[in-house]
């Protein structure tokens, strides 16, 4: 090399080293070290800092993914050669023609493979106390955008990475600006006394097949609408006290309509996590461990469906960014796949138990996030050809002419729900001339289809002769027709004339008939209900009968049916024995042990339009409660939560600051009976429902109270349930429903006193081999003609009691109205005397 070529080198190394250091680090930029003891950059620090990365980094630009629940940036940072991101377009053509690739041939597939890139998504704290891994994100990518060594690079070149910093931007900033509050005090690295999602906390892991949440349909709307990764890497934390990191290969069961290459390609990687882990002493890595591969409803397994290559890992955690010493005695197992704290086949290197810190964490990620560039970067051609080939796969493996049909039947909005839920999850969908809806199953995305819109049975697997089965990780049913309230069957149809749809045409909702005194309108819809109370809100005249709501001297009908796309009929008079309905004043109670339940049905209500109110323990027991509400609605609570803000079992309970401890007590509990007796409707939903049949001396009992999972088990499943259509309670409902029933919970009603009245609302078939839909069940002859919900009348009041989840995750739509009426029935009159 001459002494000028020699020069030029050293002024290339010099200008890469000087522009590499113009790339800020994340501790350096903070103002603290990353990964220090009680130390945390929060969502506007990390936003800020990825910022700051795309402006000094051509390998690193920032994209937002759309608005949070509160109205923060969602970010995603796409990190790659700037070749590759100049080009990035092109790579994102590349990516949605492998997840389809009807019309190519074989050949055709080979060169995209070998002219794209893979794309990686790499998702981090959608838990917000799972905290680590918002901030390994900052370090990971700063490492990623200044690292000069050819290995980086090349995997820079062969791989797109999608980084999302938080999954749950509102969340981190609540759990670091909580946890900054506490530092130095005995309640630091504690609970939050609210849920760290607005809405739905924890369970915004439980949304990826429903879509209901902003977030969960700004990151879908990314993968399956714009850039195809063929590869999902989910990162989280777990308990403290068992192994330190979760690495695929999953635990059993597994769901059959996953093609087993997902599982081979998701097990390359853990197996290259877990060897590079134990390469840097890394102890306590486990796998074939507690999270199996059969439910659909998480962020990256919902794309095992759909041909994508998609991991979970779990690291240990510390007390948010506070350490904690783990005492070896305290080490346990007592999860699938380690019963016992011991080294076995699957847990080769336990962690002998110490310190455990937020950097431990940090590192521990860092490692598993650069052993999946890796892989993806050395398995870059087999990953992309798997996903085509798996597509193909699912297109040939249903007859063209099979397709499931959605029936608009007399729920045409309902149906046109679930169809434009297919088309949100990226799914062909095809409409009629009439309307109906044709989902071929001979399509990449078939496997979906299927399980979403078939019927569950879940696999009994035994780890040995005469032992239980291996429970199901979350719940056991989730087939939209029967959550939804939609008819769907698999027809064949070898002429189906119908065109592939892009967006949903909804209903067209008008006024019919001639100007008249009053219009009717059929109650079946859920629709209905949000049509109802905009016009009540705007002190319109509406009534109720058994099958339909009428409306009396409201201006805008016509705007109102066009908006919620339902068709009113004109009317000459009131049907004989239709009710007046008033505004209903909805009271929710939401205690400080936050709760998910109360969160998804706050938000099922605000949706319908019933502007509940949240009641708080002060409030509770300050009484005077009809002067606020007509209707109180108690959540999926234990009753101990709701009377003592702590549950009746040994053992350690985290306390909360003062003005966060404690229930109701018995103070607010004779509110509640107070409530009751002045006219005032309560409505308890599964768990609370305990409270009345304890507190509330009613002739009702729970049959399945002390019943043992060895006697009875159902692990959220669709159940059969036949209901009363003439009570206000069931109104516009069917005869017949699908119930999700997810607890020992039923009711066994008797004669009480003279001045109660009761009813039994809904209740299960006389025979035990009626009773399952959908998912599984043990026991289900103890249901057998066992009341799923009542209604008692006592003083002036009403009290409603749901066995079963009538608003479960916002998923079970099928059953909302029952809710919805039990509300109503609080505001509801006598029927006008003619």
């Amino acid at each position: 090399m001459t002494k000028t070529a020699r020069f030029l080198a050293l002024c290339l190394l010099f200008a890469l080293t000087a522009a590499a250091q113009e790339v800020p680090t994340p501790s350096k930029f903070l103002g603290f070290e990353v990964g220090a003891d009680r130390q945390l950059a929060d969502y506007k620090q990390i936003s800020s800092y990825f910022r700051a990365l795309d402006a000094a980094s051509p390998r690193v630009e920032v994209v937002s993914l759309g608005k949070t629940t509160l109205g923060a940036d969602m970010l995603m940072a796409v990190i790659s050669s700037p070749e590759n991101l100049k080009n990035k377009e092109k790579y994102k053509d590349i990516a949605r023609k492998l997840a389809d690739p009807r019309g190519l041939t074989p050949q055709q597939v080979d060169a995209l493979v070998k002219e794209g890139k893979l794309i990686l998504l790499i998702t981090c704290n959608i838990h917000s106390t799972e905290i680590g891994s918002s901030q390994m994100a900052m370090e990971w990518a700063h490492k990623l955008a200044t690292a000069q060594d050819a290995e980086t690079k090349k995997r820079l070149d062969d791989v797109i990475l999608l980084l999302v910093p938080s999954l749950n931007p509102d969340g981190q900033q609540m759990e670091t600006e909580w946890y900054r509050k506490w530092v130095g005090t005995k309640y630091e690295g504690g609970r939050m006394p609210w849920l760290y999602h607005h809405y739905v906390g924890h369970d915004n892991n439980r949304d990826w097949y429903m879509l209901t949440q902003k977030e969960t349909r700004n990151m879908s709307r990314a993968v399956y609408h714009e850039w195809f990764p063929q590869f999902w890497l989910d990162q989280h934390q777990m308990g403290s006290t068992g192994p330190r990191i979760y690495v695929p290969p999953n635990a059993d069961p597994v769901a059959k309509n996953v093609h087993p290459l997902v599982h081979r390609g998701n097990n390359l990687l853990g197996t290259t996590m877990a060897w590079r882990l134990e390469e840097a002493g890394k102890a306590g890595v486990i796998y074939n461990y507690q999270f199996d591969a059969y439910w659909p409803g998480g962020t990256r397994n919902t794309g095992w469906w759909k041909n994508m290559f998609g991991v979970l890992t779990e690291v240990a955690s510390a007390r948010i960014a506070t350490p904690i010493y783990v005492d070896p005695s305290e080490l346990t197992g007592g999860n699938k796949g380690l019963i016992e704290y011991k080294q076995q086949i699957n847990f080769p290197n336990p962690w002998p138990g110490g310190w455990w810190r937020l950097r431990d964490i940090i590192d521990y990620e860092l490692i598993i996030s650069d052993a999946t560039m890796e892989t993806a970067s050395k398995y870059k051609e087999e990953l992309m050809r798997g996903v085509a080939s798996m597509a193909m796969e699912a297109v040939k493996s249903a007859p063209a002419d099979e397709y499931y049909r959605i029936s608009r039947g007399d729920s045409p909005v309902q149906a046109a729900r679930l169809a434009n839920l297919l088309l949100e999850h990226g799914v062909e969908v095809r409409a009629t001339a009439d309307g109906t809806f044709l989902v071929p199953l001979a399509q990449p995305y078939g496997k979906f289809v299927e399980e979403m819109l078939g019927l569950q049975r879940y696999p009994e697997v035994r780890l040995q002769q005469g032992a239980g089965i291996l429970a199901p990780y979350d719940v056991a049913a989730w087939s939209l027709p029967l959550l939804m309230g939609v008819e769907a069957e698999k027809v064949r149809l070898a002429d189906a004339k119908a065109t592939r749809i892009r967006e949903v045409v909804w209903p067209k909702g008008a006024v019919e008939g001639a100007k008249a005194p009053f219009y009717t309108l059929a109650a079946r819809e859920n629709a209905a209900t949000t049509l109802v109370n905009e016009v009540l809100k705007a002190n319109g005249k509406v009534f109720a009968t058994a099958d339909a709501f009428v409306f009396q001297d409201v201006a805008n009908l016509a705007d109102l049916a066009a908006k919620h796309h339902l068709t009113l009929r004109s009317a000459a008079s009131l049907p004989a024995g239709a009710k007046p309905l008033r505004r209903a004043r909805v009271g929710l109670y939401k205690g400080y042990t936050a709760s998910m339940d109360e969160g998804w049905t706050r938000w099922i209500l605000e949706q319908y339009g019933f502007d509940p109110q949240s009641i708080d323990n002060k409030t509770m027991k300050a009484g005077n409660l009809n002067a606020a509400y007509d209707a109180i609605i108690l959540a999926d609570v234990d009753k101990d939560l709701i009377l003592d803000g702590k549950p009746r079992r040994e053992g350690y309970f985290a306390e909360l600051p003062p003005e966060y401890a404690g229930g109701i007590g018995r103070e607010g509990l004779n509110a509640l009976k107070d409530f009751v007796q002045k006219g005032g409707t309560l409505i308890t939903l599964a768990s609370s429902s305990d409270l009345v049949m304890d507190e509330f001396n009613l002739p009702v009992r729970n049959p399945l109270a002390r019943l043992t999972r060895e006697e009875f088990n159902v692990p959220g499943s669709l159940l059969r349930v036949y209901l009363d259509p003439k009570h206000p309670v069931n109104y516009g409902m069917p005869r017949e429903i699908a119930a999700f029933v997810s607890e020992n919970l039923a009711f066994q009603t008797s004669a009480g006193p003279t001045d109660v009245e009761r009813n039994v609302l809904a209740w299960y078939p006389e025979e035990e081999n009626d009773i399952l839909l959908s998912g599984w069940i043990k026991g289900a002859d103890k249901l057998e003609r066992r009341a799923a919900a009542v209604a008692y009348q006592s003083g002036k009041g009403k009290i409603v009691m749901f066995g079963f989840r009538v608003q479960h995750r916002a998923q079970t739509e099928g059953t909302f109205k029952m809710l919805f009426n039990a509300i109503r029935w609080s505001a509801m009159e006598d029927a006008p005397k003619n």
